[in-house]
């Protein structure tokens, strides 16, 4: 458990670094938007991002913890333990978040400069998502924590995740998959 805590941190402190980065290419777009829909839109994502660090600012040093030897056993009976479980837990939905976050960003922002630094941070939070929910699956299995992702569904089908990573304007579909009418879908444009 220590080196996955290792590793963990790592991710984390880099997310939220990346994070940061974020916020400040959606700040002055924000500040400077055409009408109160964009910046509704591009403030909501920015409050989601910023409670994302609040919790980041608490697990981040839990992980410290329990790196320091001070959090105690690494049992479903220690409460502590049971905090890092049900965080490391909820960030892992928070990274599939960001990265659609940015996947969005991606859509909006053509220039060259922030579609690099765009693309760069989502193809780093898509590895670390990728990362973490296959070791907290493991985790979780060898602690007999009776969690149960409740975004499973997302892999049961394949992660749409995985289709816009190269070109986030043109969705793939997963091979076999008909098409569906959805809400969304059914809105005239």
């Amino acid at each position: 458990m220590k080196e996955e805590l290792s590793e963990f941190y790592n991710i984390f402190t880099g997310t939220k670094k990346d994070i940061e980065s974020f916020m400040s290419i959606l700040d002055p777009v924000i500040n400077n938007a055409e009408d109160d829909h964009e910046r509704l839109y591009y403030h909501h994502i920015y409050e989601e991002e910023e409670q994302r660090l609040s919790r980041l600012a608490e697990l981040i040093p839990l992980i410290e913890t329990f790196q320091a030897g001070k959090g105690g056993d690494f049992s479903p009976s220690n409460n502590t333990f049971n905090r890092l479980l049900q965080e490391l837990n909820l960030e892992k939905f928070g990274l599939h978040n960001f990265v659609e976050h940015l996947d969005l960003a991606l859509f909006q922002f053509k220039d060259a400069e922030r579609q690099a630094k765009l693309s760069e941070m989502r193809g780093a939070s898509h590895t670390s998502y990728q990362f973490v929910k296959e070791k907290l699956a493991g985790i979780n299995e060898r602690f007999e924590t009776g969690y149960s992702d409740p975004h499973a569904h997302h892999d049961a089908h394949g992660d749409h995740l995985d289709h816009h990573a190269a070109t986030p304007a043109q969705p793939a579909k997963p091979a076999g998959q008909k098409r569906s009418f959805t809400v969304g879908s059914l809105i005239s444009k």
